[in-house]
């Protein structure tokens, strides 16, 4: 089993993101799983130009290191969002990647993998929506959501409780991969008013979103 994780932190290395991170990968090691932690503060991601060619030719024009790590995504087995909470929602930095994956989104693919989401904040915000929304925006592109991590890290430390929990969330991400846990996805997702909003708008604009249009009609997700 490989587990990524795409920490949106910038403190690198020494933040609460990436503590709660090595505690949980230390588990999944442990269990035989590998491991690997992609830092976005290290990589060059551009912002999203709302060019529309992701979703017309299926492809981004733009050059930097992006499609690496949405290719990471695509091989890995499980995928963990990790953001510390910043002005009430996840960090720019995980925003902005996440905005550049609008096609992964548009095109879910991430059928048969599992998802985690993790977050600190020092009691200041909604840490609840920050996970949901990680986790959710994971989900929706069909990855099992395993669960989630809420740690309240003032000055950088983390509680014992909170490291317990990311160390349970390790051994939780194995456990769904080895027993291949699922959820009736399309089931769930087309009952949402997210993906008939979704359907709507490429069955009404397939000149414009002309591979996300073939890839619904392939999958038997829209009759128009």
């Amino acid at each position: 089993m490989k587990i990524i994780a795409i920490n949106g932190s910038p403190h690198g290395k020494r933040g609460s993101c990436s503590y709660l991170i090595k505690q949980m990968f230390t588990e999944c090691e442990k269990l035989g799983a590998e491991t690997e932690v992609i830092r976005l503060i290290k990589h060059k991601i551009n912002f999203c130009l709302g060019c529309g060619k992701c979703m017309s030719e299926g492809i981004c024009p733009q050059k930097d290191d992006v499609k690496e790590i949405q290719d990471k995504i695509r091989e890995a087995d499980g995928i963990v969002y990790a953001s510390p909470v910043y002005v009430g929602h996840i960090s720019g930095l995980l925003k902005n990647f996440i905005d550049r994956c609008f096609a992964m989104g548009h095109r879910p693919s991430l059928h048969d993998k599992y998802a985690a989401a993790v977050s600190a904040y020092a009691g200041i915000g909604d840490i609840n929506m920050v996970t949901d929304y990680m986790l959710n925006n994971l989900s929706g592109q069909g990855a099992y959501p395993v669960g989630k991590v809420c740690a309240y890290t003032l000055n950088i430390k983390v509680s014992e409780e909170d490291q317990e929990k990311a160390r349970q969330m390790g051994r939780d991400m194995v456990d769904a991969f080895r027993q291949k846990k699922k959820f009736d996805w399309e089931k769930q997702a087309m009952a949402s008013k997210g993906f008939k909003a979704l359907e709507k708008f490429i069955t009404e604009r397939k000149d414009l979103a002309k591979e996300d249009y073939k890839y619904w009609k392939e999958k038997g997700w829209t009759d128009k």
